[in-house]
């Protein structure tokens, strides 16, 4: 299979691409692929919103890029940072053009909320369910275009490359177990993030760090992979996976956070009380939970009028009564759980790696914008501005290929299926060390650790998958070692606590 341009994702970074470069290139062929259904990612499950500097009599650029720069640790990249912030309301306009639609007050103004980190009421969203109502519009808008095909159930394994330039990728069908080659002049990974190498975490079951790993076997550089942000309030629950989240938002109401035992304690660690950013209430918490010996804290939610509830966080309530919780009046027991990864494949502004014709987008990506820390409701932003960047730049280099690819065919045809039940015994056991070795806090004996067991792993798995057929399961877990390895190996090597890198053993060291 042919097509000009291959994206490797359904959420708002891949689909963005796509809109864009159909809306330039109406008789290009626009292929995107997903290993599950459209919109099976980690942009629907986006409860807070976007990070717009909408309020100008109230907020401005330099207050948003402070708050970014602040969050980072020192560890952004001001130029872009600077260029995000300034692109953000041309970007959002567009979303608005797609028929995206976003909550208003009683002035026909856009509702903004607070969030953890920020300094004033910037964030627009819709409810608590942003990221549905976005992707569901960019779905409506993408049927639009006849040059664009969105191919479900087909998992990206390899991406093909020759001489240092991307030509598309090695895929298998979900549904037929067969391999497909698909050869394209541009390649966006638009993958989505990691949160499934941990046993607690707010990601969808997709997010199995896929594109992070095939960027990694073809030596795309890859970095900061040691900022792994934990956010501070999924909702408790041990029998639910993903951990369902509480939106920042609500705190940004007036939701307060308490051990147990009724105390609140967040004044404790910060100024800014529950409305630290997310390192800072995430250590917060885990160091309150270590002390009670209760793997949770308590949301008080009953500072929130019942109207605001009702208006602002109907889909939180909803599934706290599932669970036989109030939201305006009980005490909802939450806890951190691996949200979201700051570093990734490298980029430059225009959303390049160092493979020709290969770009990354999204929460794989490593732009610049987050550092050591990403600040809330950053992350849909970053991939509405990204987006156009990649589009933008692939429009403006595309170029015939010329390939002496050879067809792999079905490979693996002849080869047996290894047992879906060690795989999943792999899989737990990775889970268990990344959790209890390189969470919230961390240090250098839990990940040497976490290290030595990884590499083991990761000989063995990879001894399996020579041998055997690539199972969807053998294929995921294939990814989820390679980057927990890379995870760990980049938190040993640094040697300053940053953000959401806490080491316990470097505290002394910088005192």
């Amino acid at each position: 299979m042919k097509t000009e341009y291959l994206v490797i994702g359904s959420g708002i970074a891949g689909l963005s691409f796509a809109l864009k470069v159909a809306q330039y290139q109406t008789e290009s062929k626009i292929t995107i692929i997903t290993k599950s259904y459209e919109a099976d990612g980690s942009t629907k499950h986006a409860q807070g919103g976007i990070a717009v500097v909408s309020d100008f009599n109230n907020d401005s650029f330099e207050n948003h890029i402070n708050d970014t720069l602040l969050a980072g640790d020192g560890l952004c990249n001001p130029n872009i940072v600077n260029f995000v912030v300034e692109q953000a309301s041309i970007r959002f306009k567009e979303l608005i053009s797609y028929g995206t639609d976003f909550d208003q007050d009683n002035k026909q103004e856009y509702d903004l909320a607070m969030e953890g980190g920020h300094s004033q009421k910037r964030i627009i969203h819709k409810q608590d369910c942003t990221g549905l109502e976005i992707v569901e519009s960019l779905l409506r808008r993408i049927k639009s275009y006849k040059n664009i095909q969105i191919i479900k159930h087909l998992f990206a394994i390899d991406l093909i490359v020759e001489k240092g330039s991307c030509f598309g990728v090695i895929a298998k069908d979900v549904n037929t177990n067969k391999i497909r080659n698909i050869l394209a002049k541009k390649t966006l990974l638009a993958t989505g993030g990691i949160g499934q190498v941990f046993q607690s975490t707010t990601n969808p079951l997709v997010s199995t760090a896929d594109g992070i790993a095939m960027a990694k076997r073809v030596d795309v550089k890859i970095s900061d992979m040691e900022f792994i942000q934990f956010h501070p309030t999924a909702l408790y629950n041990p029998n639910q996976t993903p951990s369902f989240l509480i939106s920042e938002a609500a705190r940004g109401k007036g939701a307060i956070l308490r051990t147990v035992n009724g105390s609140r304690f967040m004044q404790n660690y910060h100024k800014d009380k529950e409305l630290a950013t997310r390192d800072i209430v995430a250590r917060a918490i885990d160091t309150e939970t270590k002390k009670t010996n209760v793997n949770y804290v308590f949301l008080d939610c009953s500072t929130i009028p019942e109207r605001e509830i009702e208006k602002h966080f109907p889909n939180i309530k909803k599934k706290c009564e599932e669970l036989g919780l109030d939201l305006s009046t009980d005490s909802i027991p939450v806890m951190p759980a691996a949200h979201f990864v700051c570093g990734g494949i490298n980029t430059d502004i225009n959303g390049r790696t160092n493979i020709n014709n290969l770009y990354a987008c999204g929460e794989c990506a490593n732009t610049g914008l987050n550092g050591a820390n990403r600040l809330a409701s950053n992350s849909l932003l970053e991939s509405l501005v990204f987006s156009h960047q990649c589009a933008m730049d692939a429009i403006n280099s595309i170029e015939e290929i010329s390939i002496s690819f050879k067809d792999l065919g079905n490979n693996d045809i002849n080869r047996k299926e290894y047992s879906h039940q060690k795989i999943q015994h792999m899989l737990f056991g990775i889970k268990n060390v990344m959790s209890e070795n390189v969470g919230v806090l961390t240090d250098d004996k839990l990940l040497r650790k976490a290290y030595s067991f990884i590499t083991n792993m990761q000989e063995k798995i990879e001894v399996i998958y020579q041998k055997y057929k690539a199972s969807i399961a053998l294929l995921e877990l294939r990814n989820i070692s390679l980057v927990s390895y890379l995870i760990i190996q980049q938190s040993l090597e640094r040697k300053e606590n940053k953000g959401v890198f806490y080491n316990e053993n470097l505290v002394k060291l910088q005192l």
